[in-house]
């Protein structure tokens, strides 16, 4: 498979990707039309496991969800949206009472309309949530800090698989862990999408609803930070996956390391 497929384009969208959670079919085909019409790309899903299916392989930017749907509790679909973290919700359903708004917006949801909604004024609302979240995260990437000399000292051993801490201190890597590491880095400030870290840490596709590589990135996360690199070396981008912005703040050794904590190398090989 061609890797450019498999590389997310580096290039800022400027109109959402929208999932519609819809089982009336004349709501969903009138709320698809208004939103391709101003230019957005749009996927329909008439039940809550097509929309969990949907969503792990269209990506979407923003999810506009009818709670009452024929197969699940839809506020639980909110919740579990809003957990995953790289959508925004809108709720978009007949119940016009306040309990009901306050417990969907507890859950979860960025916005709550009620039906009948004006397509145009739905429209904008997506629009206007899109541009919240796109100015969130531009902000949450401009505030990672800028390398510092502790994590300009942080080395990735490629001998010992580990990470080599400012003071000399070894951090094991398992090999999905040391190859994710290594995909990032030879990315050279790109974003990855998760499909190729999968397929290069993981040794497999991604299915629907597959959150490992996810987790595999938290879990680099954590050992990075505790090796003394900043929690942000590894940022999210959105729809594109993952990226290290400035591959300099770690550096690729394949020298072994003459320390006196080079002991521990025996112990890191087999932590896998």
């Amino acid at each position: 498979m061609d890797t450019s497929t498999l590389y997310a384009s580096a290039v800022t969208q400027s109109l959402p990707r929208v999932l519609i959670v819809e089982d009336i079919a004349p709501v969903a085909a009138a709320v698809e039309a208004t939103l391709r019409s101003g230019g957005m790309t749009v996927e329909v899903a008439a039940t809550g496991l097509d929309a969990v299916e949907r969503k792990a392989l269209f990506q979407p930017d923003i999810v506009v969800l009818d709670v009452q749907l024929p197969d699940v509790n839809g506020l639980d679909l909110v919740e579990r949206f809003a957990r995953d973290g790289d959508c925004g919700v809108i709720i978009m359903t007949v119940d016009a009472d306040e309990a009901a708004r306050v417990e969907g917006l507890d859950r979860g949801a960025d916005d709550y309309v009620v039906k009948p909604v004006a397509m145009r004024e739905l429209a904008a609302r997506v629009r206007a949530l899109y541009r919240r979240l796109t100015r969130a995260e531009s902000r949450l990437n401009a505030a990672a800090p800028a390398t510092d000399a502790a994590t300009a000292n942080i080395v990735l051993d490629q001998s010992h698989r580990c990470l080599i801490g400012p003071r000399g201190d070894f951090t094991p890597l398992s090999e999905a862990e040391f190859t994710a590491l290594e995909t990032l880095l030879d990315a050279d400030g790109a974003p990855v999408s998760r499909e190729w870290l999968g397929r290069m840490a993981l040794k497999r596709p991604l299915h629907a609803d597959d959150r490992s590589v996810d987790q595999l990135v938290l879990k680099l996360r954590r050992k990075l930070a505790a090796s003394g690199a900043s929690e942000r070396t590894i940022l999210s981008a959105r729809r594109q996956g993952y990226m290290i912005p400035d591959p300099s703040v770690i550096r690729v050794s394949n020298t072994p390391a003459s320390s006196p904590g080079v002991a521990a190398p025996g112990r890191i090989m087999a932590a896998r």
